[in-house]
């Protein structure tokens, strides 16, 4: 794995956020109550749920990514390729090329589908089972729409699972970058907020969609940087988040965290020098993208910086204690 990789362009599709500098603005500030939603499911036993939620987003594809046949693409595969189609790959802010790698997270990719056609085969006669949505219901099509789309044939990874799939998405990208299988990468994370996604979301926290992209490269030089990815459990991550800020020369300028215990937001706040900014207060829960977001939101912390150099710690957390950082660090 590479000391580090540079980002050199963002992608992002989010409520009430356009560009870094409104997210560093959502993060920081005070919590926006999100519009309530009916959710239903028609032909099931699952009742309606009304409940607020950050969303929906638009997709909003841009022209280079292509128009023709986006119809029967879900809608969380338009959000990845939305943020991605925004977000260059080339230092030079080129289009990517067939050397780039496309690494995703997603814990909602293919769910509403996938739901959809189970119960279509317990309701409905033989044959009448819409064909497109078992492609449809792939967890990994954010991943493949992104670089079929752009024209990609580098390396395709989809990650699933809790918040630190996003960090670790990163630490992917940048593992075939190091081993020269690409020669860079567009790494992101997306969510969605269906019925189904509402079966199993905490009471505690309001569901969110949205979809975020980082274009990273070796090459270095001034801007924004990560480095030190670090996979553990929560022992050993708290542990280095209180050496770093016990020195003044590795302490961080703030931690973004992104996890479902507010609780442990609260204990590392309290004993930290640094402001510390949770990701699902501010954002709401993503899932799996949450890790990613962190590191986002630590990229546009340094990108708005009024001082430089800035460094960010971004830690995601899970509740079984699995732990994934990442060092956000401007020049």
């Amino acid at each position: 794995m590479p000391a580090s990789v540079a980002v050199r362009g963002a992608g992002l599709r989010l409520s009430e956020v356009d560009d870094l500098a409104s997210l560093a603005r959502r993060l920081t500030g005070a919590p926006v109550a999100g519009p309530v939603r009916r959710f239903t499911v028609p032909d099931t036993l699952l009742a309606p749920v009304e409940r607020a939620v950050y969303g929906p987003v638009e997709p909003r594809v841009p022209a280079r990514a292509g128009t023709r046949g986006l119809r029967s693409v879900p809608h969380e595969s338009l959000l990845a390729l939305a943020s991605a189609a925004d977000t260059p790959a080339r230092p030079d802010g080129g289009v990517p090329d067939d050397t780039t790698a496309v690494v995703w997270a997603s814990s909602t990719a293919g769910l509403p589908e996938y739901a959809t056609v189970c119960t279509e085969a317990s309701t409905l006669d033989p044959g009448f089972v819409a064909p497109a949505l078992g492609p449809a219901s792939a967890y990994n099509g954010p991943a493949a729409t992104v670089s079929i789309r752009l024209g990609l044939a580098g390396p395709n990874l989809m990650l699933t699972g809790g918040a630190t799939a996003g960090i670790s998405a990163i630490a992917e990208a940048m593992r075939l970058i190091a081993a020269g299988d690409a020669s860079a990468a567009l790494v992101g994370a997306s969510a969605t907020v269906t019925r189904w996604s509402l079966t199993a979301a905490p009471d505690h926290l309001t569901p969110a969609e949205g979809s975020a992209c980082l274009a990273l490269d070796p090459t270095g030089g001034p801007g924004i940087s990560l480095r030190d990815c670090q996979r553990t459990d929560l022992v050993r991550a708290t542990a280095r988040v209180i050496q770093a800020a016990a020195r003044p020369e590795t302490r961080p300028d703030a931690l973004v965290i992104s996890t479902l215990d507010t609780g442990l937001v609260g204990a590392l706040a309290s004993g930290q020098p640094c402001p510390v900014w949770h990701v699902e207060r501010a954002l709401g829960d993503l899932g799996a993208a949450g890790g990613f977001f962190a590191v986002v939101c630590a990229a546009a912390l340094c990108a708005t910086a009024p001082t430089a150099p800035t460094k960010v710690l971004a830690l995601a957390v899970e509740p079984c204690g699995s732990t994934a950082s990442l060092e956000v660090s401007s020049s």
